[in-house]
């Protein structure tokens, strides 16, 4: 039987591509009852073997829903009862701000089921959202904004329902304190980087002009062909072109800045160095030469060192001396002692550059 419900679970009328608590899941939503159709209420079917739980949140059609009753004896699939939420209750906790899906209704009294479903706030109202992390951190007399009022805590209960906080909240003149978030990408607007080259993106977050340390933040590349991002801001390069990377607040998607990266191909470099002076030196007296390091044809500066080997380019020679050298200059002077021929070269200090070698012949003066 879960087979065939598995088989043929898409292709039903009910079938809907909901996500719970930010999930993708394939369900079927169907009336909760047959006889009376309620549109802020539905039952959920979740695909065979998978769950829901008392305050899940789906969203479903671009709207959220409160998973208020959950059935999970079935062998073959959980049911849920989604409500639909028709308020959202902000709260800041942890330098953060929480966009939270509520239920509001007008029954106050905590220990009983709400009567009537309202959608807008009134003196006092009975408020029920999921009981995660976040929400059982709220406090008794805490003010929170609902629309444009402001309301205190004056109960929460989180026995009636498992995976609920039922909260009893009241009109209040107390205002609920204002945080005024700004967020900003320090590297600029616009960057253009090799692509070897390393990129952190560094952000800061201020709340109400004062700096949020270890901040929650989502980050996001518009083409993860080009460069993706980590949660530390750390971009990896894959290819080259334009993309935009995008920081924002994890609960407060409208907090958010982005920066422009151009990635370009890697600079390529062609190293040469080359000797300057004659091909011949008379018996007895010296002459001087020098050397030019040049990237791609542009000399740039380099330490040279100069060395002498015979005619055959391997071995040594004894046919002229190098007197003297400069290698911050780049040049160096040459004893002529026998007659004959050898051969120049230079090299950086480093030995990755070598020159192609100068053949200078000794000979006599006449």
């Amino acid at each position: 039987m879960k087979n065939t419900i598995s088989t043929e679970f898409k292709n039903s009328t009910s079938y809907n591509l909901v996500k719970i608590n930010n999930v993708d899941r394939d369900v079927r939503i169907v009336e909760e009852s047959a006889i009376i159709k309620n549109p802020n209420k539905k039952r959920l079917l979740c695909y065979p073997d998978e769950t829901i739980s008392v305050g899940d949140i789906v969203l479903w059609d671009s709207e959220n829903w409160i998973c208020t009753e959950a059935d999970t004896t079935s062998q073959v699939s959980d049911v849920g009862i989604i409500s639909k939420s028709n308020n959202t209750l902000t709260i800041h906790k942890n330098n953060t701000s929480y966009q939270i899906p509520c239920i509001i209704n007008s029954n106050v009294n905590l220990d009983t089921d709400e009567t009537t479903y309202i959608e807008t706030p009134s003196t006092i109202i009975v408020l029920k959202i999921p009981n995660t992390e976040i929400t059982r951190q709220i406090k008794r007399g805490e003010i929170y904004k609902l629309g444009l009022q402001n309301y205190e805590i004056k109960d929460i209960n989180d026995i009636v329902e498992n995976g609920i906080l039922k909260m009893e909240i009241e009109y209040s003149q107390e205002m609920q304190e204002e945080h005024l978030y700004t967020l900003e990408i320090l590297n600029g607007d616009n960057l253009q980087i090799a692509q070897s080259q390393s990129l952190t993106i560094n952000v800061e977050l201020k709340d109400n002009g004062e700096i949020v340390t270890s901040p929650s933040l989502i980050y996001s590349s518009s083409d993860e062909e080009i460069a993706t991002i980590d949660e530390n801001g750390v971009v990896s390069i894959i290819g080259l072109g334009n993309v935009v990377i995008s920081v924002s607040m994890e609960n407060n998607e409208n907090i958010i800045d982005s920066i422009s990266v151009e990635i370009i191909a890697d600079e390529t470099h062609n190293y040469t160095v080359e000797i300057n002076g004659d091909f011949s030196i008379i018996k007895g007296y010296s002459k001087l030469y020098s050397c030019d390091f040049k990237d791609n044809g542009v000399e740039y500066t380099d330490t040279s060192i100069f060395y002498l080997t015979a005619d055959d380019g391997i071995n040594e020679t004894t046919i002229a001396t190098i007197s003297s050298q400069d290698g911050v200059i780049n040049t160096c002077q040459i004893q002529g002692n026998v007659i004959g021929y050898f051969k120049l070269w230079v090299k950086n200090v480093d030995e990755s550059i070598v020159s192609q070698p100068l053949r200078i012949q000794i000979k006599n003066l006449f």
